[in-house]
This record gives C-alpha cells, sequence and structure tokens, in this order.
C-alpha cells in the first residue's frame, strides 16, 4: 500500500494561476501548472479541455468538507508508479487532501473491499474494474449513488448504472492483436467470420482467452443469438485454437515472444505499452469492435464520502481522463475524448461499428458463460 501526501500551498497554487491567467491569448478553462504539464506531455491542445470548469463545478462544500476529511482511500489498476503520475494533477487541483493508494491485482481488488464491508471495515473509499462483483456489492447495498456528481453526463448513458450505482471510466476496445514477425497485414481477418473461414488461423495459430464477455457478448447483440451460438462452437471444433488461462494483459507479450501468431480477445490498452517497448506486437479490429466499460464506483459509508466525490468526479473529467491515459493507457469513457489523440489505434476503432458491452450483454451474459463454459471444458481448457 502506497500513501501519497503532495503538498500544494495555496500560495503557490495562486501563483501559478495567475501566471496562466497573464499568458498571451484567452483560454475558457482553468488551468493549473500540473494541467499545462499534462497537456505538453500528451501532445494535446488546450481546446480539448473544453467545458472542464462545468465539469469540475461541484458544490462549494465538497471540496471543505473533503479538505477536512484530508484522505482518500483508492484502489485501481494502475501500478504504484503509475498512479503517482495520476495523482499530482488532481493533488495540484484540490490542495490539502492525501492518497492511501493500493494497487488492485485480479479478483482480489474488488473481493478484498467487499468482505472488508462486510466486517464493517471501508477497506477502499472507491472501487474500479469491480464489475465481476457488482452483484455481490447490489445485494450487500454497498454502493453509493452518483447522480449528484456534476461528471455523471460526461459519460454516455450506455456506461452509466441506471440507478447511480456506477459508471464508466475506462472504455477498451477488444479484439485481436498479432505477432508482426509472423502475419501480414493482408492476413489480418477482415471479418469475425475470416477469423474461423480461414485455414490460416486453425489449429493452434490462435492463443484464445477466456474471457467470453469481453468480445462474444458484443457481438452476441451486434451479430444474433443464433449467429453466436453457431460461432462459439465453431471456434473450439473448427478454429482449435491454444485455450490459454492468462490474464489479458499477459497474452499480448505471450503473442510477442511467438507462443501464437494471433490472440483473441485483446484489449488495444494491453497491447499498445509492449507494441511501445519494441516488442513485434500489434492491435487488429475486423469490421465489428467490442467496446468494453470498466467501471468506477464509491463504497457506501465511506466517513471520505466528499473526497471520494471529489476523486471520482474528477476522474470523470476530461482532466481526469487524460489524466489516466497519461498514466497507464486508460482508453477514455468521456464522451467528449473519443479522439484519434487518446486512442491506442485509432484507425483500427474510428470508423467501424461498435458493440458495447451495455445492459443487454449484461443481461445475457450469465447465459453466455454457461455455454461458454461447456465448450471450453470439452475442449479441454482449463477450469
Amino acid at each position: 500500500m502506497t500513501v501519497i501526501a503532495i503538498a500544494r500551498t495555496t500560495g503557490l497554487v495562486l501563483a501559478a494561476l495567475a501566471a496562466l491567467a497573464s499568458a498571451p491569448g484567452p483560454r475558457a478553462e482553468t488551468f493549473t501548472a500540473e494541467t499545462e504539464k499534462l497537456l505538453r506531455d500528451m501532445k494535446l491542445k488546450p481546446e480539448i479541455m473544453a467545458g472542464l470548469d462545468k465539469e469540475l463545478a461541484v458544490p462549494p462544500g465538497w471540496i471543505e468538507a473533503a479538505r477536512k476529511e484530508g484522505l482518500v482511500k483508492i484502489r485501481m489498476t494502475l501500478d504504484d508508479k503509475e498512479f503517482t503520475k495520476l495523482w499530482p494533477v488532481f493533488a495540484a487541483r484540490y490542495p490539502g487532501i492525501k492518497a492511501e493508494y493500493a494497487h488492485g491485482i485480479g479478483r482480489e481488488r474488488a473481493v478484498a473491499p467487499l468482505l472488508a464491508f462486510k466486517r464493517g471495515t471501508i477497506l477502499s473509499d472507491t472501487l474500479f474494474a469491480f464489475d465481476s462483483q457488482e452483484k455481490d456489492f447490489r445485494e450487500a447495498h454497498a454502493l453509493t449513488d452518483l447522480r449528484d456528481l456534476p461528471g455523471w453526463n460526461n459519460v454516455d448513458p450506455v456506461w452509466r448504472a441506471p440507478d447511480g450505482l456506477w459508471i464508466g471510466a475506462h472504455s477498451p476496445h477488444n479484439c485481436v492483436s498479432y505477432n508482426t514477425k509472423t502475419v501480414k497485414k493482408d492476413e489480418l481477418p477482415k471479418t469475425w467470420d475470416e477469423l474461423l473461414t480461414n485455414p490460416r488461423w486453425r489449429n493452434g495459430k490462435v492463443g484464445m482467452g477466456v474471457n467470453v464477455q469481453t468480445w462474444i457478448g458484443p457481438l452476441w447483440i451486434a451479430k444474433g443469438e443464433a449467429w453466436a451460438d453457431d460461432y462459439m462452437k465453431r471456434l473450439f471444433t473448427v478454429l482449435k485454437p491454444q485455450l490459454r488461462k492468462e490474464q489479458l494483459s499477459m497474452t499480448p507479450r505471450l503473442n510477442a515472444l511467438g507462443e501464437f501468431d494471433l490472440s483473441v480477445p485483446a484489449g488495444d490498452y494491453a497491447v499498445r505499452p509492449h507494441e511501445d517497448q519494441g516488442m513485434p506486437v500489434s492491435f487488429h479490429c475486423p469490421d465489428i469492435v467490442p467496446k468494453g466499460n470498466v467501471a468506477i464506483a464509491i463504497v457506501a459509508g465511506t466517513p471520505r464520502l466528499d473526497a471520494a466525490k471529489l476523486f471520482v468526479n474528477w476522474i470523470l473529467s476530461k482532466e481526469g481522463q487524460v489524466a489516466l491515459a497519461r498514466a497507464g493507457q486508460i482508453i477514455p469513457a468521456h464522451k467528449g475524448l473519443q479522439v484519434a489523440e487518446l486512442l491506442p489505434y485509432p484507425k483500427e476503432v474510428l470508423g467501424k461499428t461498435l458493440a458495447p458491452i451495455d445492459a443487454r450483454v449484461r443481461e445475457v451474459g450469465p447465459a453466455i458463460a454457461e455455454k461458454w463454459h461447456e465448450l471450453w471444458m470439452s475442449a479441454g481448457g482449463a477450469n
């Protein structure tokens, strides 16, 4: 667990703002020095932050109450080094609040806070990527209504809980990765059906993860149940991929190391860092692009509610979303930030048909998972 306290005196912040205000040229939004640095690092124009002040216009009492609380406990998928890139931008905006940060790994990211809540302990004020445990959190009445956040409307309704208990903060695209040494671009499947009909990909050339919801679920809705049922069966009987049990953050690396030519599913956020490191791997989307959602929420009953609200609302703002993108390849969920500059592989996703993980996908999810598990096990996959 990492405790971060970034000091920003009121005088320094005011001085920075005054210096910005005196800079040539008009600007509609209020930037801190950290915002300026963020934009420089990401090579973004200030105009991308249009509307930021309105997004951050929380009731004045929240800020004062948050400073009195003095702390917010956060658990996310960012590692400690990545979080130290994120926090200074928030701390400059809201000085006087410390962060107690824990890197959430695997199911422990959600399970540990839930078990603690049931024992009457708040392990983390905020939740991130807890989607697999959403039902359990709901049954425990462990989530806070977020609809009073100014940033609530920053995200498309498809990625907001109707009752306000969670909202999307990360919206990856889940397609395929491929080894650039063994696969030519013109070989890549132009459609999802071509993945099965082209003998090129059969008999172990594809590494396939167990994470069916990230791609088959959206395609089920986009192309219909009959298509999805037949497709799942043929994946195992015709394609005959390698059945991989590794996390999706690992499969692009294995792809680059030559374990298989193609990996499915693969998230753009997970592939890009490996390609940036010079590894022979890249990302490709066929005709329909499954687009995911990673939710953020606030644990009910936290004594640091105002600090938690400030942090989550900031995460939903353009400033927070861009800071997340810089810190850890987090794909913006913000409606106004679906732009090439902030997407790892814009040419692979922009202009194509999107298939979101929406309420319909979540509704059919259990049925998909049951069918998938039977096929996976009968094909020799690990439980």
